[in-house]
């Protein structure tokens, strides 16, 4: 079976069809979708209803839960803040719908997926020792999380106090040994901050036991100019074209 393994779509349409077209080359089975499906983008609507017609299993990130729970966007910078003001805005009640059932955290053919860590959707997983958060909190081997926007993956080997931290910027490829415990985030669709503003994705082979990222080029003027048109913060526009 291979999964696709998307995360971060922040209502970027033109991210999300390439991504799909992308994953659709690489003979992709099924979708699991690690949160954040709306938030600083101009299409959260799209992207919503592109993720429902999937085959896909899909948990909340916090930017979901901010556009459908009045008072969220507080924790946020002003430019997040205003960009999930005016999401909640122009959500129709069916996607509203939609983001409200998520769960933050689920498990499926011995993976579990969840936001930004497995006790607590809003954590930033950035270290070692932020990462063991979530190795200790599941009994799987492999989990995926998304929320920071970097593609990169962390194992735990046995008898090792912290697991091994590797960033993949540029994508590639992760051979999963047996024993070891592994966190792998598979990097942003729709906003990528590691430095490349190309859009990341992976595919789990749960055959091969390999999980590989993918970095794809995408419109981002397209994406850019709809933002501004739409009224939301330039510097959130500004952003994708560096990556950061």
């Amino acid at each position: 079976m291979r999964y696709g393994i998307i995360s971060d779509i922040h209502a970027n349409l033109p991210a999300l069809e390439r991504a799909l077209e992308e994953l659709d080359k690489l003979s992709v089975d099924f979708y699991l979708c690690l949160g954040d499906i709306v938030g600083y983008g101009a299409w959260p609507n799209e992207c919503c209803r592109i993720v429902q017609q999937l085959k896909c299993l899909c948990v909340r990130g916090n930017h979901d839960e901010a556009a459908v729970t009045v008072g969220k966007e507080r924790w946020f910078t002003s430019g997040a803040r205003a960009c999930i003001v005016w999401t909640r805005e122009v959500l129709t009640a069916a996607n509203s719908a939609f983001l409200r059932m998520l769960p933050p955290v689920r498990e499926v053919v011995g993976v579990t997926i969840c936001h930004g860590s497995v006790p607590d959707q809003d954590f930033y997983t950035t270290t070692p020792e932020d990462a063991m958060l979530s190795l200790r909190a599941t009994k799987t081997a492999l989990t995926f999380i998304g929320h920071t926007h970097y593609a990169e993956w962390y194992a735990l080997r046995p008898g090792a106090r912290l697991p091994a931290h590797v960033p993949l910027p540029q994508g590639g490829r992760v051979e999963l040994q047996a024993g070891v415990k592994y966190l792998i985030n598979p990097g942003s669709v729709g906003q990528p901050r590691d430095g490349n503003p190309l859009g990341s994705v992976a595919v789990y082979d749960s055959d091969k036991q390999v999980v590989q990222i993918h970095r794809f080029e995408y419109d981002i003027e397209r994406t850019q100019q709809k933002m501004r048109e739409v009224g939301l913060p330039a510097p959130m526009a500004d952003r994708l074209s560096l990556g950061i």
